[in-house]
């Protein structure tokens, strides 16, 4: 506005100064929440969100519409080329008392071999070679059933028969991990694998594992093959969140 004489000092718009509902949107810069920080994790439950409840701003806190359990992203390895093993060296600590691997399109470099699985006390500057214990229940297209148990072994096995490695047959499992950071318990684990043995036959293995030996916390745990590369696989790692 035009001003004859001295310019007026500036003075500071107060909410008295302006009627209800005068600043609309487009008086609003388009900065106004990009120009602001980013929340680089999920929030805290005491955490604001601002909701229209029938036209009427209101803060909620994220506590009441976060999930009530579910299974929360970790890791995930993706191999295309020749790897001895795929470990997860970190993510597994109190967080969560229960984990989740999911294994997709193992593929071997090398046909019948055992799918073999490990833990470690130490982060995987080494694993456990010793007193794993194991059973399942395996059945197949063959129409062949039989039970899976080994009470003292160096590897847990997620395969019964061992596992082919044609062009256009894989391994895939489901792997939970119970209270592995505590000291307490026995490490036990549950496996559901689905595969394709040495003789073509899709086979299907329930089974659970434990190690009776060492009570330590677990913080890392690996897959291989008995013997060969994996050359190619996704390998996904999740926290279970409780209910």
């Amino acid at each position: 506005m035009p001003y004859i004489g001295q310019q007026p000092a500036p003075k500071v718009v107060t909410s008295s100064d302006l009627a209800d509902d005068v600043v609309t949107a487009d008086k609003i810069g388009d900065t106004a929440i990009s120009g602001f920080n980013a929340l680089g994790a999920e929030p805290a439950d005491t955490d604001e969100l601002l909701i229209s409840d029938a036209g009427t701003l209101k803060r909620m806190d994220y506590s009441y519409i976060k999930g009530g359990g579910g299974l929360v992203h970790i890791s995930t390895t993706t191999v295309s080329s020749g790897v001895s093993e795929v470990a997860f060296t970190s993510g597994i600590d109190s967080t969560y008392d229960t984990y989740k691997l999911l294994i997709s399109g193992m593929h071997g470099a090398s046909d019948n071999q055992h799918v073999q699985f490990n833990y470690s006390n130490d982060g995987g500057s080494s694993y456990l070679s010793a007193n794993y214990v194991f059973g399942g229940y395996t059945s197949n297209t063959g129409g062949s059933h039989s039970n899976q148990a080994n009470g003292s072994a160096s590897n847990i096995e997620f395969t019964y028969e061992t596992a082919g490695n044609a062009n256009d047959e894989s391994f895939n499992a489901e792997i939970t991990m119970y209270q592995f950071h505590k000291t307490e318990f026995h490490k036990c684990i549950s496996y559901h694998s689905s595969y394709f043995d040495g003789s073509a036959n899709n086979t299907l293995l329930i089974g659970a594992a434990s190690m009776t030996a060492n009570e330590s916390a677990v913080n890392a745990v690996r897959v291989k093959f008995a013997s060969g590369n994996i050359d190619k696989g996704t390998f996904s790692l999740f926290g279970v969140v409780k209910s």
